[in-house]
């Protein structure tokens, strides 16, 4: 009996003493991870005192909604609805409307849904941002219709729901933590029985909607040879041909009408073969954008969407496809060198040539037309051809970049342009010569001189390229509506990078011109030129129409933009690195319009890594330089009651901040910039907690839902559709009123930035982000993201350009070495975020996982510091992408980044970036790193203290530590199971001592 408790009491020890670490360890990995769990819970951890009384108006940021309350997030989130709906309403895109199909007529509505995707609908692709459509807001195109008052066949969308069909990106959803595999995701034909086909044989035909989707996401690349059938995934599979077939022959149908929700361009060319009656991209819609597929339909709507990207024939036509994506390659020598390689091999293993340079999208289908028509440059060869024949566009192109049908037909005619010294100032006239109501975008392209300097020197030039854009009101038939566009000469600019090594403007011909599209632009610019043979989308002979251009000319000139605009310092080049010639002669030549056959990239560029190039990869630069400044040097700790709104407003070279910055430790500092969607309080400085959201089509990260606590009730932040729908409406004042929302909604939120908007091209159709960034084109992004900034700025929530730069595809894209021209990068990858910045004056920007040539953006001072902050006179913060508290490889090199110009470290829930850099600041007594960490705070503060986060402080707040209450439940777990093991342990201390007392008498 006596050793029945004794087992017994070491057996409660044992368990005790497990529970009693895995309390220890999982306190330890909750306060790791404090900020997301005090985020998911809506866990405030400061909160603002007055002490003397509130006697100014302290809310420096209003809502226009009034008081931040209940009643009020519920207006505005009725709002992000309805901006759901006109986003998706005024930015999918009428592709066909044979025999004007659409509208269906009132008797239309016995509808039957085709294709797996119609209960597996593609909101919005797997990445950061808000969720909202998995909630009770979100409506599939089945509700969407129903609510429209269609009628639907259930049976066959009951047996598609109870399907095991699945489709899957093979890719890790960071929100599940979950890893898919690959399905395409739609089902054979002989799923479709002949009792399923009787379901439709006498009703439910007055209409197929046949809905196809595409999907990939954050880490998910489209696949170039898919793993079902070795195509194209933006190709028609076998299962979708089968089933288009299928509904062809059946004959049953009246109309057969294509949705196509993808993020990235289908290959359309089967729209004729399958009698597709009528095709719409509705893109990913996010919650509400369902419905306005419906109210297109039925006419409710007229679409007045157009297309922000090339729709090719061939998806692997593009000549940037060669060298990116799948295509991008592993270094020939890798194994031969790895051994060298200390800086992650697996993140420096792959690398892409971007041969094509500026040739991305219709630059390069569109400038290849014109160099065919005129007969020049070899364009018409076969090189790059998608059939193997002479190249013809009508032979690679479905539908060009600026496409879009409508319900009704529009007139514009230009009647005027000014070339002013920084303008050119475009009046069109817009007249709706159709029977319905509608709006008409207006596009504005323009062609520059590419003459014998441009030839010479490498100065690349798209034959037409786009420069600015309107819309009209809803026009009545008959109507007419006069525009002024005032375009941006600084776009017209081209980048030298060989002889001036800056902007120029090109001496000879400019062209501006009006097109429903940009083929249809060019084909006027060439009608001006006096060329002939021309042909339209469709490959009708067209003889343009030369009173939509309009030419002038200009003079040789280095000198206008010479000078940053924003700061006055030179622009000249600053990644020459970053082409590949420059680590190995004559490594590549980049594509030119001067010789199409000749500089045509037929495939991926095979580069050998040299020791200087391992050098480079390897990274971790930074040394104390000699004579750096000594840790005493500084003033630290030096309490002069400086609060941090009493920074708000202060110029950000104001002597005041140094003596704010004198009141802080290395450790005070260094807690700023392990960034955890968000900072962490300083109570004696009055800086708050200070969250962030994430994604640019709506809140998300650890912050995406509003406080039940705060406003009686809970609810998610608003799904709106993806950036490229958003781009496609042409709209600025619908981009702006998504910034102002989403600026509301972090007034809600208290958050002080979102990250967003991405601005990265649409380099490949392959991009897995291609649906969160606006456009192929550089300028539409740049255009785009100047609305959208300043008006997420104005309610105090910093709007976060990401990824700075060149992070164009999601194959391998971290530690990628991506090379190219500085033309291409300046005119193209660079662009989006000169407007977010620059222009639009966006106060955070977040860095790419890609490296910049063998750099990592982290550490790329070009980037950062000469680029970012001195030519575009950025003052605010710049972050990583995600470290997550990274021990090894070109992440960790927390010092170098940090002395590039980077501020903060994303996702670093352990704080390694803080450890590392207290340490090394200390260890070293390194005054000059202590320097760099004294910036970032700074540019952190800086950002903090003019946002909503200091919404309610005064000079006389201070602000409080709330501790979170989860957290003294885990000490008060470690202490329960630290009292019980000891007690266990007391016990069997006494058992085992009874037992030696038993054996002893039992032996005498």
């Amino acid at each position: 009996m006596k050793r029945s408790k004794s087992r017994f009491w070491t057996g409660l020890s044992s368990f005790f003493a497990l529970f009693l670490c895995l309390s220890i360890i999982g306190t330890n990995l909750a306060f790791d991870y404090a900020s997301t769990i005090n985020g998911a819970l809506k866990i405030q951890t400061s909160k603002i005192v007055n002490i003397e009384g509130e006697a100014e108006d302290t809310i420096y940021y209003k809502s226009e909604y009034g008081e931040i309350n209940g009643e009020n997030l519920k207006k505005l989130i009725e709002d992000t609805h309805e901006q759901g709906v006109l986003e998706a309403e005024e930015g999918m895109v009428l592709l066909r409307n044979e025999d004007y199909a659409l509208p269906l007529d009132s008797s239309e509505v016995n509808v039957t849904l085709f294709g797996h995707a119609v209960v597996q609908p593609l909101y919005r692709n797997k990445s950061a941002g808000s969720n909202a459509y998995e909630t009770e807001d979100g409506v599939d195109l089945y509700e969407a219709l129903s609510k429209a008052g269609f009628k639907i066949n259930d049976q066959l969308f009951s047996a598609y729901k109870e399907s095991s069909t699945k489709r899957g990106v093979a890719g890790f959803n960071f929100r599940t933590q979950e890893t898919s595999e690959w399905s395409f995701g739609e089902e054979n034909i002989s799923f479709y029985t002949d009792e399923l086909k009787n379901s439709w044989e006498s009703n439910y035909n007055d209409v197929a909607i046949v809905m196809l989707a595409r999907e990939g996401g954050e880490g998910n690349e489209l696949f170039m040879e898919d793993p079902e059938e070795g195509i194209s995934q933006l190709a028609l599979h076998k299962t979708e041909s089968d089933l288009l077939k299928m509904i062809q022959e059946s004959g049953k149908f009246k109309k057969t009408i294509v949705l196509i929700n993808s993020g990235n361009p289908m290959e359309l060319g089967w729209l004729d073969e399958y009698d597709v009656d009528a095709a719409l991209w509705i893109g990913c819609p996010g919650t509400k954008g369902f419905e306005a597929v419906a109210s297109i339909l039925k006419g409710e709507t007229n679409p007045s969407g157009r297309l922000v990207e090339t729709y090719a024939v061939n998806s692997l036509s593009s000549p940037a496809v060669t060298n990116n994506s799948y295509n991008a390659p592993i270094w020939s020598n890798f194994e031969d060198v790895v051994e060298k390689l200390t800086d992650s091999p697996e993140q420096a293993s792959t690398y892409a040539v971007q041969s094509e340079g500026i040739y991305i999208g219709y630059k390069y289908y569109e400038t290849r037309y014109e160099d065919s028509i005129l007969n020049r440059f070899n364009a018409s060869s076969s090189t790059g051809s998608s059939d193997g024949n002479d190249w013809e566009y009508k032979n690679e192109v479905t539908f060009p970049f600026g496409f879009g049908l409508s319900y009704t037909s529009f007139d514009q005619k230009i009647d005027k342009v000014t070339v002013n010294e920084d303008t050119v100032s475009v009046d069109v006239t817009v007249t709706n010569t159709g029977e319905l109501p509608g709006k008409s975008v207006v596009q504005i392209y323009a062609q520059t001189p590419y003459g014998d300097y441009e030839q010479e020197n490498l100065v690349e030039k798209a034959a037409i390229q786009l420069l600015d854009f309107g819309k009209t009101d809803i026009l009545a038939p008959g109507e007419s509506q006069s525009l002024t566009i005032d375009c941006d000469k600084y776009l017209l600019a081209s980048y030298d990078y060989v002889n001036v090594k800056g902007y120029i403007l090109s001496e000879g011909d400019y062209y501006v011109a009006l097109g429903d599209n940009v083929h249809d632009a060019l084909n006027n610019i060439l009608s001006k030129k006096g060329a002939t043979n021309m042909y339209d989308i469709n490959g009708v002979d067209t003889s343009g129409d030369s009173v939509k251009a309009y030419k002038w000319q200009e003079n040789f000139d280095d000198s206008k933009y010479a000078l940053s605009a924003e700061t006055n310092v030179v622009v000249t080049n600053q990644f020459e690195d970053c082409d590949i010639n420059y680590w190995v002669d004559d490594k590549t030549t980049y594509l030119s319009r001067s010789d199409w056959q000749g500089t045509y990239p037929s495939e991926a560029v095979k580069v050998a890594l040299n020791e200087d190039m391992i050098s480079q990869l390897n990274g971790g630069f930074y040394k104390k330089p000699e004579g750096a400044l000594s840790i005493s040097d500084y003033t630290q700790g030096e309490n002069q009651d400086i609060q941090l709104v009493t920074l708000r407003g202060v110029d950000k070279d104001d002597p005041l901040w140094e003596r704010y910055l004198n009141q802080m430790t290395i450790e005070e500092m260094a807690s700023l910039i392990a960034n955890t969607f968000g900072t962490k309080e300083i109570p004696s400085l009055g800086v708050p907690a200070s969250p962030a959201g994430d994604g640019p089509d709506g809140i998300g990260g650890s912050i995406s839902s509003f406080s039940e606590e705060k406003y009686g009730f809970t609810s998610p932040t608003a799904c709106y559709t993806n950036e490229s729908i958003l781009a496609s409406s042409f709209n600025r004042d619908l981009i702006a009123r998504r910034g102002e929302l989403m600026g509301e909604e972090g007034l809600f939120l208290g958050i002080v930035e979102i990250w967003g908007p991405g601005v990265n091209l649409h380099r490949t159709p392959f991009g897995g982000r291609n649906f969160e960034y606006y456009s192929e084109d550089a300028n539409m992004n740049y255009l785009c993201s100047i609305p959208f900034v300043e008006a997420l700025e104005e309610k105090g929530v910093h709007a976060g350009a990401k990824h700075v730069t060149a992070n164009d595809q999601e194959n391998s894209r971290e530690g990628i070495s991506v090379f190219f021209n500085e033309q291409a990068l300046r005119e193209g990858a660079l662009r989006g975020a000169e407007g977010a910045i620059a222009k639009a004056g966006g106060n955070s920007a977040m860095q790419a996982f890609n490296r910049l040539g063998l750099v990592g953006s982290f550490a790329k001072d070009a980037l950062n510091i000469q680029v970012m902050r001195n030519e575009w006179g950025f003052n605010g913060h710049i972050e990583t992408d995600a470290i997550a508290g990274a021990e090894e490889g070109y992440k960790s090199h927390y010092e170098t980044m940090l002395a590039s110009g980077t501020d903060s470290f994303c996702l670093d829930f352990p704080g390694m970036s803080s450890v590392v850099i207290t340490e090394s600041i200390r260890a070293n007594d390194d005054g000059e790193l202590l320097g760099h960490l004294r910036r970032a705070a700074h540019n952190i503060l800086y950002n903090i203290s003019n946002s909503n986060v200091v919404n309610g402080q005064s000079v006389t707040s201070r602000v409080v530590s709330l501790t979170p209450w989860w957290q003294p439940t885990f000490f008060g777990l470690i202490a329960l199971f630290s009292v019980l093991e000891l007690l266990s342990l007391l016990f069997l201390f006494k058992s085992k001592q009874s037992n030696k007392q038993v054996k002893s008498e039992v032996t005498l």
